[in-house]
Order: C-alpha cells, then sequence, then structure tokens
C-alpha cells in the first residue's frame, strides 16, 4: 500500500512537472522551475503541518511547516505581484513563523517561552507590512514587544511570569513616546514633571 501511494505522488510530481515546463515552452508561463520549487515547497509545510495536527507530541513540527509555508506564500507574491509597492512579501514570512510559535504554546501551555519569538515576530510582520503606510513604525514595534510580554504575564503557564510585566511597562513607555506627534509635548511634560517630583519630596521634608 504505501509503495502504491509512493507511486502514485512521485508519478503526480512528474506530470505537473511536464505540464509546467510545457506552458513554459508554449510561453504561457514564465521560469516553470520557480513555480516547480514553489509547489515543492508547498507541499513539504503540508506534510509538516498534517504531522503537527495528528501527532500531538510533534508540536515542534509546526515550525519548519509554517517556515516553508511562508516561503510558499511569499514566493508566489514575488511571482505574481499582488500587492505592487509593498513589503507584505517579508509580513507574510515573518507572520507564518510567529503563528508557528504561537501554535506551538496553544498546544503546550509549558512551553511559555514560545510566545516571546511569536509576539515579536508578529510584531515585525506588522512592521514590515505597514512601514510605507505608518510613519510611526518604531512606536508601533516597542508597543508591540510590551503586549507580548504583558501576555507572558497574563496568560496561563506552570511559572511565576510576573516579572515579564517590568520591561512590558518599559516597552510600553518607549512605544508611546516613539508616536511623532507626543514628542514636541512629551519636551514639555518631562521638565513639569521633574518639577512636580522636586516640590513633592520638598513638601514631603517640610511637612
Amino acid at each position: 500500500m504505501k509503495n502504491d501511494q509512493s507511486r502514485l505522488i512521485w508519478g503526480g510530481i512528474l506530470i505537473l512537472a511536464g505540464i509546467l515546463f510545457l506552458l513554459q515552452e508554449l510561453n504561457i508561463l514564465g521560469n516553470a522551475s520557480q513555480y516547480l520549487w514553489l509547489i515543492f515547497m508547498a507541499a513539504g509545510a503540508a506534510v509538516f503541518i498534517w504531522i503537527y495536527f495528528t501527532k500531538k507530541e510533534q508540536w515542534w513540527a509546526i515550525i519548519p511547516g509554517l517556515t516553508l509555508l511562508g516561503l510558499s506564500l511569499s514566493g508566489l507574491d514575488s511571482l505574481l505581484n499582488f500587492y505592487p509597492g509593498s513589503n507584505w512579501t517579508g509580513a507574510i514570512f515573518l507572520g507564518c513563523i510567529g503563528l508557528a510559535f504561537w501554535l506551538i504554546y496553544l498546544r503546550r501551555q509549558d512551553q511559555w517561552w514560545a510566545i516571546i519569538p511569536g509576539g515579536v515576530l508578529i510584531t515585525l510582520a506588522a512592521v514590515a507590512g505597514l512601514e510605507k503606510v505608518l510613519y510611526w513604525s518604531g512606536g508601533i514595534f516597542f508597543l508591540g514587544l510590551a503586549a507580548t510580554f504583558a501576555l507572558v504575564g497574563i496568560l496561563p503557564n506552570q511559572l511565576d511570569t510576573r516579572w515579564a510585566f517590568i520591561p512590558a511597562a518599559i516597552l510600553a513607555v518607549l512605544g508611546v513616546v516613539s508616536f511623532a506627534p507626543l514628542k514636541s509635548v512629551m519636551v514639555v511634560i518631562w521638565p513639569v514633571a521633574l518639577i512636580a517630583l522636586g516640590v513633592y519630596i520638598i513638601f514631603r521634608s517640610w511637612k
């Protein structure tokens, strides 16, 4: 049975390769080898993703699975140029890898570490996709990291991860300050805050 299945697979691959190269020779399709590599990567992605969803102990398979899927989608976008003038190719690739780490955490909550690379990669995907639309990519980056560490502290796991709220708060402040409209305001707020703190300390000492 296994031999019959492998023959069907290899036979189908040869037929598909022949069709692609025939379309290339007829000038209907561009470089057939590029499409063939995309198909191979998509097939590899399907195999690893199938392993992840059918074998619970093989949680690691989702990383190469979604990485190959991201490469396939990015390559397809590069060939067909779905979104001209945008950087969605990098966003799709990073987003797929980030999603893989989130799926690891959903499968195994003891693997809480997966939240950090998952959040960082999803944040980088958002920055890459929106950098030509928004001019505050630095603020988005810091706020995304802040949300990631906040989730480390909030989401259930087997350890005490409340320490994550400290970097979350620091990154949130950096994110808010990084937004361009607030920079001019912060120039005034910081000195006023220092004056208020000094007055408070003197008042408490005098009292």
